[in-house]
């Protein structure tokens, strides 16, 4: 069973001018493992189409699955199985990146000694243990979105989708 599929994926927003066709029929398989990059200029729908897969904006056309989740039968189990790193990161620049790493797993529901032990083990494998004790507004850009990537992979979501990872 392929991780992602899309079939007639569509989102059209409405404008003043006439719809607009963000993404238009989009048919896509990726398999388990498979690290696949959207490439396209600005406008071109990467983005939309993210938003989409991880229930973010409802499809206006077609029909998708996310490790086995459907996108618009089962929203939250899609969520359950997807970790997202949005453009723009999203952490508190007042509290350190152990705190933030922690609630983050907080509302994932870890308990938490479960938390405290998850956030040490993805700062280990992110290098981000010297830092842990750090305000998050201390950070370089390079450090903030290692922590960003940090708390997409908190659950150990089956899929990670990464908007603009550079």
């Amino acid at each position: 069973m392929p991780i992602i599929s899309t079939s007639g994926l569509a989102r059209t927003f409405a404008s003043k001018t006439g719809p607009v066709e963000a993404v238009r029929s989009l048919d896509m398989t990726v398999a388990t493992g498979e690290i696949v990059g959207l490439l396209g200029p600005n406008g071109a729908g990467k983005t939309t189409t993210l938003r989409m897969l991880t229930t973010l904006l409802a499809p206006t056309g077609g029909a998708a699955t996310v490790a086995g989740r459907d996108l618009v039968e089962d929203p939250a189990g899609v969520r359950e199985k997807c970790g997202y790193v949005a453009q723009s990161g999203g952490v508190d620049p007042h509290i350190s990146v152990r705190e933030e790493l922690v609630t983050q797993g907080r509302l994932y529901r870890l308990g938490k000694t479960a938390a405290v032990a998850r956030a040490s083990e993805l700062a280990d494998e992110l290098g981000l243990t010297e830092l842990l004790d750090r305000r998050t507004i201390t950070l370089s850009g390079g450090q903030r979105r290692r922590l960003d990537i940090a708390m997409g992979l908190t659950h150990r979501p089956a899929v990670l989708f990464l908007d603009e990872p550079t």
